[in-house]
């Protein structure tokens, strides 16, 4: 082969192999977890608490790819992006009332279409009961029936029954009930409540009270 030929065999090659990650680039950044920006503007932080530092400003309409996702803040959800020629930061969501919308997050249900924006819901269920015990026959007696849930999405509950053998404030044994609530977004609320029963469990069936995790 001459010189020639090999010269653009090379140069064929790599226009081919340009064009094929440029292509696998807009395919990856279209399918990125991205967020929205939903209201006129929002600081930027430099770590996730309002009162760090603000290190820049991102306004209405904009999208970012999503780095890093904090959510053990009560009040807001945290999202690290990159903003201004790859500068990093923090930006805050209202769990209440969110800042951004929601693109390709990979723990979306498969109800949302690859590329849609949508406000994806961070608030916990809310469990209500009338009365600080429950009276129950036994335990499989134990029922749902008396407790409330407000949530906008469908929920899953579930229980542990707890044994408190030594109270602080009575010489009786008490048992314990913990619901444990989930929506369709993963929002998770445990909510405790004390259980009597008219036949007691054996203590080895259900969990000791020590060992609850509020």
């Amino acid at each position: 082969m001459s010189l020639k030929k090999i010269f653009w065999t090379i140069i064929i090659v790599a226009i081919v192999g340009g064009i094929g990650y440029f292509s696998y680039s807009l395919i990856k950044d279209h399918y990125a977890w991205k967020v929205e920006i939903a209201i006129p503007e929002l600081n930027v932080h430099n770590k996730h608490d309002i009162y760090e530092s603000k290190i820049g400003v991102v306004y209405e309409g904009e999208k970012y790819k999503v780095i890093e996702i904090y959510l053990k803040d009560k009040r807001y959800v945290w999202y690290k992006i990159k903003f201004d020629k790859n500068k990093t930061g923090w930006i805050a969501s209202g769990r209440n009332n969110p800042y951004v919308k929601e693109i390709n997050n990979p723990d979306a249900k498969d109800d949302y279409d690859v590329g849609e924006s949508y406000q994806l819901d961070y608030k916990k269920p809310v469990v209500k009961f009338a009365d600080n015990v429950y009276e129950v026959y036994d335990l499989k007696s134990i029922n749902y029936d008396h407790l409330t849930i407000e949530d906008a999405s469908e929920y899953k509950i579930e229980h542990k029954v707890y044994y408190e053998e030594h109270p602080v404030d009575t010489d009786v044994p008490q048992y314990w009930i913990q619901y444990i609530v989930t929506d369709a977004a993963g929002n998770v609320t445990k909510k405790v409540q004390q259980i009597v029963f008219d036949i007691e469990p054996d203590p080895s069936s259900v969990l000791k009270f020590e060992d609850l995790e509020r």
